[in-house]
């Protein structure tokens, strides 16, 4: 089967030692996938953007980390077993958390958010605020830290991860205002292969597994 994805940390590290480019959360429990399931999975490397579409179009197999959304479920099964939660989280300049108190604060500011990433409601479909996409989160806070951008949205533990590896401690700090939404990670197969779908149910029974029997806590200790 042929895996998607970028790095998205810590659940997909990039590590050029790996055979895979990757370490990291996603990536430990795809090998145990493979181990259950006695199946290989290549993980290959592309932007965000192009995984969806690959997923499309059937030239990828699966993605993991994928959050729920009602337009990539009409290309995209969701195995359904959240294995994480991630939760929304807003960034500014160092001394200016205390302006974003409250969702209406963000209007009149520029927020940069990743591209094709989906957050919570009202912020994804909200027209009327100035929100600026770029690829990645590691982007989003380099250039909030240039002052090119009011606020970033991105997802926590993910977002803090790298504003601790890119030496932002000092520089950047999360707004007052913080979303309560949580957003459930998936590990979807395309709806065009025939070869991922027919391993969707085992792949439910070993992810129901690895939840009860402390696999995947196990996994993420490794990571905090």
């Amino acid at each position: 089967m042929v895996m998607v994805t970028e790095q998205w940390p810590p659940f997909r590290i990039n590590d050029e030692k790996s055979p895979s480019g990757f370490r990291g959360i996603d990536i430990d429990i795809v090998r145990k996938l493979e181990e259950v399931l006695g199946i290989t999975i290549e993980i290959q490397r592309v932007p965000w953007a192009r995984a969806l579409e690959m997923m499309r179009n059937g030239q990828a197999d699966m993605v993991t980390g994928a959050a729920h959304t009602v337009e990539r479920e009409i290309f995209m099964h969701y195995v359904p077993v959240s294995y994480y939660a991630v939760h929304p989280v807003f960034y500014t300049q160092k001394g200016k958390g205390q302006v974003i108190r409250s969702y209406q604060d963000l209007y009149g500011k520029t927020i940069g958010y990743s591209l094709n990433s989906a957050y919570f409601e009202p912020f994804n479909s909200d027209t009327k605020l100035n929100k600026v996409g770029l690829s990645t989160e590691s982007q989003l806070l380099q250039v909030l830290a240039l002052k090119r951008l009011d606020l970033v949205i991105g997802t926590e533990p993910n977002i803090s991860y790298d504003r601790a590896r890119l030496g932002y401690l000092e520089v950047l700090e999360p707004t007052v205002y913080q979303p309560l939404e949580k957003t459930e990670l998936f590990i979807t197969l395309s709806r065009k292969s025939k070869k991922a779908m027919e391993y969707g149910p085992g792949m439910e029974r070993a992810l129901r597994t690895f939840m009860k029997d402390g696999t995947i806590k196990a996994l993420l200790r490794e990571y905090r």
